[in-house]
C-alpha cells in the first residue's frame, strides 16, 4: 500500500501536473526527450540536493545499462543540461500550482496541520520577498531592475516565497510562489506588495474564509493591503513601525498621556536571568489620517533585562486584543522571523541554492527551476513530518549535510528499486544491489 505522502504519491501528484503540460515543440522534429523526462530529471538533481546527479546517473547508466533517475524519479531518457533548459524555457511556471495545492489540501484533510493551528484553528501564513537570481549582464523580459548611482544596472530575479509557521514548530510548510515580474498594461515595476496581493485573490477559495492569518512586515501595514486582506477573508498582523505610520503614532501617543493603552506585564526566567515582556495595546485606531481611514488594533512588545531593552517591536492586526490574547498575538507576530531563518536561510544555505544560476533561459526556465526547488523543499518537509523510515534515518544521521551527502555517495554507485529501497538500505534492512540485466 503506498501512502497518500509518501515519496511514490508525492511524486506522483508531480507526475500528474506534468502530465497536463503542453509541450512547446509540437511543430519541432526535435522531440528525443519528453517534457517529462525534462521536469524529472530537473526535479531530480534538486531533491538529491546534487548538481552533479545527471551526469553521476550518466555515467552510472554506461557501466550498468539503468540508472537511479530510472528507479527513484522515472525518467526514461536523461537529456543533457542544455536539453533540459531548452525543453523547460518556455513552460511557465504555474503549470506547478497545483502541486502544491493539493499536497496543502491533504495536509489539512488528514490532520498533519493541527500542529500549526493557533487562535483557535487559523494558519499563519508568512508572506515575504527574496530574490533568486541577479545579474549585471543576463537578463530577460521577465526581469526586474534597479539602477545605480553610478549608473550601472543589475538586473534580478524575486518571488514572493509563502510559507505555512508555527510558534514551536521546527518545520515551515511552502505554499506556492508568486513572481514579481514585469505585469501587462502596467508602465511601473512590479513590487513584493502588488505580488503578495495576486497571491492573496489566487488562493481565496484555498483556505476557509477566517482560517488563515497573514504576517507580513512594515511594508503590508497600509491601509490598501489591509482592506483586501479582510475584504478576501482572512486576517492580518503585520509589523507596524513609528516612522512609516506617523498619523496612527499620533493617535497613540494621545491615548498614552490620557492612560487610555492598555498595559500587562509578565515575568519569565531565562536562566539566570528574569525578563520583563512589556506588553501595550489599544484598539480601534485610524490607520491613516486621511478619510476613510480604516480602524485597526495595534499592540506592542518590550522586553528587558536589568532594565536593558533587548527587544522592542510593535504590530497591527484585525482582532480585538484582550490582556488574554495579547501574548499569543505578540508570540505569533514574532514567527515571522520563521521566513527568514526556516525557509530563506534553509534555502540559501542549506543544499537548495536558493540564489545560485540553475539557469535563466529567455522565458521562464529561472521561475520554472525556482518553483521546482521549492517542491523539493516541500517534499523532504512532508516526508520529516509523515515518513516514520525518513524520520528515523535522520534522527540516526543526526544532520542534514551528512544524510543529503550519504544519498549522493550512495546513488552513484549503488542502483535501488525505489525510494523506500534506498531508505531501508539505509537502515540497514536490504541489499543495496540490485540485479542488473545481463544483456
Amino acid at each position: 500500500m503506498i501512502e497518500i505522502l509518501g515519496f511514490a504519491a508525492l511524486l506522483g501528484y508531480l507526475q500528474t501536473s506534468i502530465a497536463k503540460m503542453e509541450d512547446p515543440r509540437k511543430d519541432s522534429p526535435n522531440q528525443r526527450y519528453s517534457i517529462k523526462d525534462a521536469v524529472l530529471s530537473a526535479f531530480g538533481a534538486f531533491f538529491m540536493q546534487c548538481e552533479s546527479f545527471l551526469e553521476y546517473q550518466r555515467q552510472l547508466n554506461s557501466r550498468k545499462g539503468r540508472d537511479n533517475t530510472q528507479t527513484l524519479f522515472e525518467v526514461d531518457k536523461i537529456p543533457t543540461d542544455n536539453q533540459i533548459r531548452n525543453i523547460i524555457d518556455p513552460i511557465k511556471s504555474v503549470t506547478l500550482v497545483e502541486v502544491f495545492t493539493y499536497i496543502y489540501r491533504i495536509l489539512k484533510t488528514k490532520g498533519y496541520l493541527k500542529p500549526f493551528e493557533v487562535l483557535g484553528g487559523q494558519l499563519l501564513v508568512a508572506l515575504d520577498g527574496s530574490e533568486y537570481f541577479s545579474s549585471q549582464s543576463i537578463h530577460c523580459d521577465q526581469c526586474s531592475h534597479r539602477t545605480h548611482k553610478n549608473g550601472t544596472v543589475t538586473y534580478f530575479h524575486s518571488a514572493i516565497l509563502p510559507v505555512i509557521v508555527a510558534p514551536g514548530q521546527e518545520h515551515v510548510i511552502s505554499l506556492d510562489p508568486e513572481f514579481i515580474t514585469p505585469q501587462d498594461g502596467h508602465e511601473k515595476q512590479d513590487s513584493e506588495v502588488a505580488a503578495a496581493k495576486r497571491w492573496i485573490n489566487r488562493h481565496t477559495e484555498l483556505f476557509g474564509h477566517g482560517e488563515v492569518t497573514l504576517l507580513g512586515d512594515d511594508l503590508y501595514s497600509r491601509q490598501p493591503m489591509c482592506e483586501l486582506v479582510i475584504n478576501q477573508g482572512f486576517h492580518y498582523i503585520f509589523t507596524c513601525l513609528p516612522e512609516s505610520h506617523i498619523a496612527l503614532y499620533d493617535w497613540l501617543e494621545y491615548l498614552n498621556a490620557n492612560g487610555e493603552i492598555s498595559h500587562l506585564t509578565i515575568r519569565i526566567r531565562h536562566g539566570r536571568q528574569w525578563h520583563f515582556y512589556n506588553y501595550r495595546w489599544a484598539n480601534n485606531i485610524p490607520l491613516r489620517d486621511t478619510q476613510p481611514a480604516l480602524l485597526t488594533n495595534w499592540f506592542e512588545l518590550t522586553i528587558t533585562c536589568d532594565q536593558q531593552v533587548i527587544f522592542q517591536n510593535a504590530w497591527i492586526c484585525d482582532c480585538c486584543i484582550t490582556k488574554d490574547n495579547v501574548p499569543e498575538l505578540v508570540t505569533n507576530g514574532r514567527s515571522r522571523w520563521k521566513t527568514e531563518n526556516e525557509n530563506h536561510h534553509v534555502l540559501k544555505t542549506k543544499g537548495y541554492h536558493l540564489e545560485h544560476n540553475f539557469g535563466h533561459g529567455k522565458q521562464h526556465l529561472a521561475s520554472f527551476l525556482l518553483t521546482l526547488n521549492l517542491l523539493a523543499f516541500l517534499f523532504h518537509t512532508v516526508l520529516h513530518l509523515e515518513d516514520k523510515s525518513y524520520q528515523q534515518i535522520r534522527s540516526l544521521l543526526g544532520t542534514r549535510k551528512r544524510f543529503f551527502n550519504d544519498l549522493r555517495t550512495l546513488t552513484t554507485y549503488f542502483i535501488f528499486d525505489s525510494w523506500r529501497h534506498l531508505i531501508a538500505f539505509m537502515l540497514d534492512e536490504f541489499d543495496p544491489i540490485c540485479p542488473v540485466n545481463s544483456s
